[in-house]
């Protein structure tokens, strides 16, 4: 039974590699654990009693009882309870945050401190109250004693690290657009997803503490201090030109350099169709680099007239990062990582796919560090280094074992750090820590 965090097969486009994906659903290693007792408060969740994940339970949990670490030096770190499916990670020097979902506890959020070597919980608990909690979107920190994140159906939250004497962290929540919560179809989260990434359109991200974006469906929304202090969120771009009444528009992630080099990365998608979509805003406004056009419900994406098209693997561009203020990589179609760059004569393209024989499984999350590239996805954690040569494919992928007591089996929902010593990978019950090259 799929229940609403997951995306029925079907409801939403499914393209190339995600196709497969969702046709194997049965199979992959993204759905949640069973819950081992009844929710102490009405939490939905999906049932997963009868996939693979069931039968992994006892091999993964043995393999997490102790920290154990990888050949390759990825290293367990235990969590504050056994059931939580850690969706996204914000890394930091000595520091990391990160948001979680669980069957019995709902949303969690947490912070990791080298100095305790653990992670604690630091929410309020309010993003489960009725009407919350539905699912976690992207986590973001400037630094160390600030953090935001989003929440279904629509919420960002903003946490301060307490001073003395307080002890507990301080919450601030803004709700992004206006959603009529007694509206099915508006406060369904699955709405919002793709049914085999499992990509919330839904996050929060800057460039300082300051200067902080939003987005949520197919809105960015931009911060600004609110009349009796905290913070109000202002549309600034509505991505709605849709060529077709079952044609939708996501965002899904963004990064940039600067308050005017902001980039912002989606889909426009049809029922089995999608094209990838990029929004750049500089100092003067927000402009479409790249996007598609969909002439049915399973046609391939054509060039849109006066916009980048992105080639390769069809599929929507999920996670995006910019090394510099003139070039931006993607994962697209979760195959294909995506360069893009600028120049005086426009915007140009290179693509660097991860070859199937490195691993067959869809990806779901993309990182640079240092030189390297380092990407999640079905149980793997692969490592990219020089990908590109030039502009053209000369580099070389490989995986980076994270096996511990036994393969985990397990989704890499992200892998993000600061440095190659400072690596997170994290996923279904376990954030796993690479300190060592």
């Amino acid at each position: 039974m799929r229940v609403w965090f997951l995306v029925a097969c079907g409801s939403l486009p499914l393209v190339g590699s995600a196709a497969a994906a969702c046709a194997n659903a049965e199979d992959d290693e993204l759905m949640t654990p069973q819950p081992d007792a009844a929710p102490t408060e009405p939490v939905d969740v999906p049932d997963s009693s009868n996939g693979p994940d069931a039968a992994a339970d006892a091999q993964d949990d043995a393999a997490l009882e102790q920290p154990r670490c990888s050949s390759d030096g990825w290293c367990a770190t235990a969590l504050p309870d056994t059931d939580l499916l850690v969706k996204d990670i914000w890394a930091l020097p000595g520091y990391a945050f990160a948001v979680a979902e669980s069957p019995t506890l709902g949303v969690k959020v947490l912070e990791w401190s080298d100095a305790r070597s653990q992670w604690d919980y630091i929410d309020d608990f309010t993003q489960n109250e009725p009407g919350g909690g539905r699912y976690a979107g992207k986590i973001w920190a400037p630094n160390e004693d600030e953090v935001y994140y989003g929440v279904a159906p629509g919420y960002v939250y903003h946490g301060l690290r307490p001073k003395a004497p307080a002890t507990r962290w301080s919450w601030e929540r803004g709700l992004l657009g206006t959603i009529n919560l007694s509206n099915p179809d508006e406060a369904n989260p699955s709405y919002w997803k793709n049914a085999s990434t499992r990509v919330p359109a839904l996050g929060v991200w800057g460039t300082s503490s300051g200067d902080v974006y939003a987005w949520f469906k197919n809105t960015i929304y931009h911060s600004t201090p609110a009349d009796g202090g905290g913070l109000e969120w202002i549309p600034e771009y509505v991505a709605d030109d849709t060529d077709a009444a079952a044609e939708q528009i996501y965002f899904f992630d963004a990064t940039g350099t600067s308050s005017n080099d902001v980039w912002f990365a989606g889909g426009r998608s049809r029922s089995s169709a999608g094209c990838a979509v990029v929004v750049h805003k500089t100092a003067s406004k927000y402009e479409r680099i790249a996007d598609g056009v969909l002439t049915g419900n399973s046609s391939p994406c054509a060039t849109r007239a006066g916009t980048l098209m992105i080639g390769g693997t069809e599929g929507w561009l999920t996670n995006i990062q910019a090394l510099g203020p003139s070039e931006l990589i993607g994962l697209k179609g979760a195959r294909d990582v995506a360069r893009i760059s600028s120049s005086d004569v426009g915007y140009s393209v290179a693509l660097a796919s991860v070859p199937t024989k490195v691993t067959a499984s869809g990806l779901n999350s993309l990182s640079a560090v240092a030189n390297d590239l380092w990407l999640g996805g079905s149980g793997v954690v692969v490592r990219g280094d020089n990908v590109w040569d030039g502009g053209t494919y000369g580099g070389a992928y490989e995986l980076s074992s994270i096996a511990l007591n036994g393969p985990l089996g397990r989704a890499i929902y992200q892998v993000r750090g600061t440095s190659n010593n400072n690596l997170w990978a994290i996923g279904v019950r376990y954030a796993l820590h690479k300190t060592t090259p």
